[in-house]
């Protein structure tokens, strides 16, 4: 046993005894912390993150010219200032997913 690891024991058992004779005089009894089955760790967990893929998908609408794409663009781009600005970032990420998808492809109008 190291001289840190002697301290360390030394003073866990120090504050005990003061907690011990604290709780002596205010007539307290150590419980342990009683939750219901629902606040596991991996509820909470669960509860923490949204799940995205649950969420709406509306799909990409079928364009007739390159200006409606630009459109439709310039439509989600004002959808996910305002997701943001209500704090909705979740769905903010999924349309600046969409709108980085609908840039990257190349669209060909007869």
């Amino acid at each position: 046993m190291t001289d840190s690891m002697k301290r360390a024991m030394d003073e866990t058992l120090r504050r005990r005894a003061i907690q011990s004779a604290y709780n002596e005089e205010n007539g307290i009894t150590p419980e342990s912390i009683v939750r219901p089955l629902d606040m596991t760790l991996a509820a909470i967990v669960a509860a923490d993150y949204a799940d995205l893929a649950a969420t709406e998908s509306e799909g990409t609408p079928e364009f007739k010219s390159q200006e409606e794409v630009d459109e439709y663009i310039r439509r989600l781009e004002s959808d996910m200032r305002e997701a943001a600005k209500r704090f909705e970032f979740e769905k903010a990420a999924r349309l600046r997913d969409s709108i980085k998808e609908l840039r990257t492809k190349e669209f060909l109008f007869a």
